[in-house]
C-alpha cells in the first residue's frame, strides 16, 4: 500500500486525463438522444442544453427485451415464478428474456456483464453503491427526459414521498451533468432491530424496559447473554458495502457512516476517518471481547445463515437487525416453524413473539437505504422502446403494478368476495421443498410503493406485525447519505474497502485499537482519499 501511495498521483493524472476526453455516445450512453423510427421532438433548447428534454415522436415497441435481475423477484423454480413470467409477457405484450445469477455473486456477475456490450442485457438491476459509478462511466442510458415525460410521472399517482425519492435518482453522467439513470417503484426501507421477546423475558425485561440508549443497551445484552447462554448478537459481517453499510449493526456505529458522504456545509468527507468511526470501532471491540456478539460474524455469513440461526428454537441468537415490513412477518413464521411438536399452545405464540426495538437515544433513527436502480444500459438499441413498454409499465396503477408487487392471481393471491382485498396465496419459497408460505410481496412490499393504485388499494397484510413493524421504522428513520463517484473513485473504491474491512476485524479481535487503526488507514490510504476528495469537491 505504501507503494501504491508513492505512485497513486501519477495513476491518477492518467485516470483524469481519460476522464476529459469522455463524450456521450450515440447509441444511447448518457444521451437523452436517441435514434427512433419517427423522429424526435426537442423541448427546452438545444441538444448541448443540461436541460433539454428529447422525446420521440415515435417510439417503437420491442419484441424481446433481455433483463438482468437478482433475486428480488420470484426466480425459476421458486414461488411458481413460471406463471409470473407468463403473465407478465402477457400483460406487456412483448416478451423478456430472464437473465438470472446466483443472488449472492450477484454484483460480480453485473461487472463480468459490462465487460462484454455485444451481450450485455438491456435493462438491468443495480446495487445503490454500483449506480453512480456506472452512470458517471457512461454504461447507463439517461433517461431523465424518458421519465419526466412518463405516464407514471404525470399520472397523479405519485405518494407524497416520490419527489424525495426521485430526488436520489439523479447522479452526475460521463459529460458531469446531472441526470436519472434509473429508476426504482419503491422506498429503499431499511432496517430495524427485532429482539425474541422469550429471550428478553428470561433476561428480566418487559416490551416497556427495553433499552433506550447505548449504556442500557449494554447491559441488556449482557443480561440476555447471561439469561441464554449464547451471544445475542449475529449479523452478516461487521460490515457491509452496500449503503448504508451499518443497517446491520446499528446500536455499535451509531453516527458513525464508513464511506464519503456530503457534510452539512456541502462539502464532501471521508467518513471512515472521523472520531465517531473511531468511537464505533471501540464499541464493537467491547461486543466481540464481551461475548454479546457471536464469534461466527468474523467469518462474514450470510443473511440466510444468520436468519437461519436466529429462527432457531435453542435461542442461539436473540438480537437480529433485519428488514422492517414483511420481514417481520416472515421472521415470525420462521421461529413459529422451529417450534418442536408437542409444544403447548401458549408456549408456541411466546416462540413467535419479536419486539422491534426504536432506536437507542444515540443512534436517533434507522437508516433508509439507497435503492437498487433499474437501469437502461448502454448496450440497449431502443432504449425508448425499452423504458416506455417495460419500465414505465412497473408503476402502471393496474394489471402490471399487481404482477409486479404481489405475482399473479389465483396463483399468488386471491381476492375476497367484494373484490376490494387480497389474501396471500401459499407457495414453494424453494423448489421441491415440502415447506409452503404465504406469498406476501413480488418485488416490492406495499407500504414502500411510491405509485398508487388507479382504483381500490389492494393491501392486507398477511399479519399486523408487518405494519407494527414498518410504522416503526417510518417514524425513526433518514435517508442514506447519497452516493458520489468519479474516476479516481470507481478506480481505488475496491482498494479501500480491502483495508477497511481488515481494520475493522482487527479492531474487533483486539489486534489493535480503533485509533491505531484509523492511523493506519490514514498513513496507507491518505493520498487516495486525498485525491478523491479533490475530485468530488472540485
Amino acid at each position: 500500500m505504501k507503494k501504491l501511495n508513492k505512485i497513486v498521483s501519477a495513476a491518477l493524472v492518467g485516470t483524469m486525463a481519460c476522464s476529459l476526453v469522455a463524450c456521450a455516445s450515440p447509441d444511447g450512453s448518457g444521451s437523452t438522444t436517441t435514434p427512433t423510427t419517427g423522429g424526435e421532438t426537442t423541448v427546452g433548447g438545444t441538444t448541448n442544453d443540461p436541460e433539454v428534454s428529447v422525446v420521440p415522436t415515435d417510439i417503437t415497441k420491442p419484441d424481446t427485451i433481455k433483463v438482468m435481475w437478482d433475486g428480488t423477484i420470484f426466480k425459476e423454480g421458486d414461488n411458481y415464478a413460471e406463471e409470473f413470467y407468463a403473465a407478465l409477457d402477457e400483460a406487456l405484450g412483448l416478451h423478456i428474456e430472464w437473465v438470472r445469477p446466483d443472488h449472492s455473486t450477484y454484483a460480480e456477475q453485473v461487472g463480468i456483464a459490462f465487460t462484454d456490450k455485444s451481450t450485455l442485457a438491456d435493462v438491468v438491476i443495480l446495487p445503490s453503491n454500483y449506480y453512480a459509478s456506472y452512470a458517471a462511466q457512461g454504461n447507463l442510458w439517461d433517461m431523465t427526459a424518458a421519465w419526466e415525460n412518463s405516464e407514471t410521472a404525470n399520472s397523479g399517482r405519485l405518494s407524497s414521498v416520490a419527489p424525495q425519492i426521485i430526488e436520489g435518482w439523479k447522479v452526475a453522467g460521463p459529460d458531469g451533468n446531472t441526470g436519472i439513470y434509473g429508476m426504482y417503484p419503491a422506498r429503499g426501507n431499511g432496517c430495524v432491530t427485532y429482539i425474541k421477546a422469550n429471550s428478553a423475558i428470561a433476561a428480566g425485561y418487559t416490551e416497556d424496559t427495553l433499552p433506550s440508549n447505548w449504556e442500557e443497551y449494554k447491559q441488556f445484552l449482557l443480561d440476555v447473554k447471561a439469561a441464554t447462554g449464547n451471544a445475542p448478537v449475529l449479523a452478516a459481517g461487521l460490515i457491509t458495502t452496500e449503503a448504508p453499510y451499518t443497517n446491520y449493526l446499528p446500536e455499535f456505529y451509531q453516527d458513525a457512516y464508513p464511506e464519503f458522504y456530503q457534510n452539512a456545509n456541502g462539502e464532501w468527507v471521508d467518513g471512515f476517518t472521523e472520531q465517531a468511526m473511531i468511537d464505533a470501532l471501540e464499541r464493537i471491540a467491547w461486543g466481540y471481547a464481551t461475548g454479546v456478539i457471536d464469534a461466527q460474524i468474523l467469518e462474514g455469513p450470510s443473511t440466510s445463515d444468520v436468519r437461519n440461526k436466529f429462527y432457531e428454537y435453542d435461542t442461539k441468537t436473540s438480537v437480529f437487525t433485519y428488514w422492517a415490513g414483511t420481514w417481520a412477518y416472515t421472521i415470525k413464521s420462521n421461529l413459529l416453524k422451529a417450534v418442536p411438536d408437542g409444544t403447548s399452545d401458549e408456549d408456541k405464540e411466546a416462540a413467535g413473539l419479536c419486539w422491534a426495538l426504536e432506536p437507542i437515544q444515540e443512534l436517533g433513527n434507522y437508516t433508509e437505504r439507497l435503492s437498487p436502480m433499474i437501469c437502461i444500459t448502454s448496450a440497449c438499441e431502443n432504449p425508448w422502446g425499452v423504458f416506455t413498454y417495460f419500465i414505465d409499465k412497473i408503476l402502471d396503477g393496474g394489471e402490471v403494478q399487481m404482477l409486479f408487487q404481489y405475482g399473479v392471481e389465483g396463483v399468488h393471491y386471491e381476492w375476497n368476495e367484494d373484490h376490494t382485498k387480497i389474501n396471500g396465496l401459499a407457495t414453494q419459497s424453494t423448489a421441491g421443498t415440502e415447506k409452503e408460505s404465504k406469498t406476501s410481496k413480488n418485488l416490492f412490499e406495499a407500504n414502500l410503493k411510491i405509485g398508487n393504485f388507479s382504483g381500490v388499494d389492494p393491501y392486507t397484510p398477511a399479519d399486523a406485525v408487518i405494519d407494527e413493524s414498518f410504522n416503526l421504522f417510518n417514524e425513526h428513520s433518514v435517508a442514506a447519505p447519497k452516493i458520489n463517484s468519479s474516476d479516481v473513485y470507481n478506480e481505488y473504491q475496491a482498494t479501500l474497502w480491502t483495508e477497511k474491512k481488515e481494520l475493522i476485524s482487527q479492531v474487533a479481535q483486539g489486534t489493535i485499537t480503533a485509533q491505531e487503526a484509523i492511523d493506519k488507514y490514514n498513513e496507507e490510504c491518505g493520498a487516495i482519499v486525498t485525491a478523491i476528495l479533490a475530485s468530488f469537491n472540485q
